[in-house]
């Protein structure tokens, strides 16, 4: 348990879990948890779930990703003790009775087809085949594919919760809310449940490799990815400032005139080829790996010059770094998370991850410490480490206007 009391009236509270797609035995299985979560449990209905939900004005939500599942409540702090009733409710106690399944499976074949509709996250999850491979736990989709869905059954969905919704791979987190009577509910409705059996994932050794999907759209995407750092890795914070030095974005930017305009993707790409449609840089970290990469849009008959600057940039990333862009990344990177932390789910969300990830939350003040101490040497350092690995290709839309594998891969070598 982990909370951080607000002098505000509401509060979030909910629960991490160390459970996601990577502990799939069928592949969707997580993410079909994830749309049963406030449905009919043991002693409480889908419907009176919904009903008290919306008489105490709280707002829930439940996210799967690939090491961790979430379930959140906005609500009122008066509000609180009955909401985590409903918690213990909906993960310890889940029935997942037949046509509430039927009812999940529409939600997540509506997901999938507005998948198919954002380009960018689609090639996130190709990069985590390519990465890790299909028949790895990371390199499996994080959300279900249309074929498996009658494969995920009630009792497919009842071993899982069983399996991996236990009280020894939770934290019950809150932003916003006394923590003496946080521990306090938790005893009296987590309390007394089995703790259960540690995690059970298995390795997922990054590989690197290619994944091209044809598509016939008149935009053609890229991504080029290397094996980044895991949660409790020392080059964590190095590779967070990086990435905020490489920054980037779409050619079009609703925040308005010089929006990012002094990251490196935005001065040496999206200001210099007018035929880039997006520029950006991306990371993703877990337990025990991590991946760290760019992403760029353009059409089919300039992806050439467009693969070639994205290298290019990559390439760079080990060499020079001026200490006005270096000074400047940082104070991006400390802003943004002094900023993201005023509000009230984004704390929640810190401490509930940091909590399941090590045990204990590090302070604000000791991150921003972390961050004004890196150096131009350890962004090198970090930077020559990745680019060592091999690297990891998608492409979707015209597959044929990007270079070889082997073309793009001796760059690096």
């Amino acid at each position: 348990m982990a909370s951080s009391d607000l002098p505000t009236p509401a509060a979030t509270i909910g629960l991490y879990i160390e459970s996601g797609s990577a502990f799939d035995e069928i592949p969707g299985t997580a993410h079909l948890i994830q749309h049963m979560a406030f449905k009919s449990s043991s002693s409480v209905s889908q419907l009176k779930m919904v009903t008290v939900c919306e008489a105490l004005g709280a707002a829930v939500s439940s996210l799967s990703s690939r090491e961790n599942t979430v379930y959140q409540i906005d609500t009122l702090k008066s509000s609180v003790p009955e909401l985590v009733g409903l918690l213990a409710e909906t993960t310890l106690a889940p029935k997942f009775l037949s046509w509430e399944v039927e009812e999940a499976h529409t939600a997540v074949k509506a997901e999938l087809e507005e998948l198919q509709q954002n380009p960018q996250a689609l090639l996130q999850e190709m990069c985590h085949a390519a990465a890790y491979g299909r028949g790895s736990p990371l390199g499996q989709p994080a959300m279900c594919p249309p074929g498996n869905l009658s494969a995920v059954s009630p009792a497919v969905l009842q071993k899982f919760a069983a399996d991996n919704m236990v009280p020894n791979r939770m934290v019950l987190a809150a932003a916003g809310y006394d923590h003496a009577e946080l521990v306090s509910l938790a005893q009296a409705t987590f309390g007394k449940a089995a703790g259960g059996a540690p995690p059970h994932s298995a390795a997922s050794p990054y590989t690197g490799g290619e994944v091209r999907e044809a598509s016939d759209e008149p935009i053609s995407h890229f991504a080029l990815s290397f094996e980044g750092v895991g949660w409790k890795d020392p080059a964590l914070v190095p590779l967070c400032v990086l990435n905020t030095l490489m920054g980037g974005g779409a050619s079009f930017s609703a925040g308005g005139p010089g929006k990012g305009m002094y990251t490196r993707l935005y001065q040496n790409i999206l200001n210099r080829y007018g035929f880039a449609q997006s520029a950006s840089v991306f990371n993703a970290f877990y337990n025990d790996t991590g991946l760290f990469g760019v992403y760029g849009a353009a059409p089919a008959e300039n992806m050439g010059h467009l693969v070639a600057a994205l290298c290019d940039e990559m390439t760079k990333m080990a060499g020079p770094i001026s200490d006005l862009e270096l000074s400047r990344a940082k104070n991006q990177l400390k802003s943004s998370l002094l900023m993201n932390l005023e509000s009230r789910p984004i704390l929640f969300e810190d401490i509930g991850r940091q909590v399941l990830t090590y045990g204990a939350r590090t302070p604000a003040s000791e991150l921003v410490q972390q961050i004004e101490s890196v150096t131009a040497a350890d962004l090198n350092k970090a930077a020559t480490t990745l680019l060592k690995t091999p690297p990891s290709i998608v492409v979707y839309g015209d597959t044929t206007c990007v270079p070889r594998y082997d073309v793009i891969s001796r760059q690096f070598a």
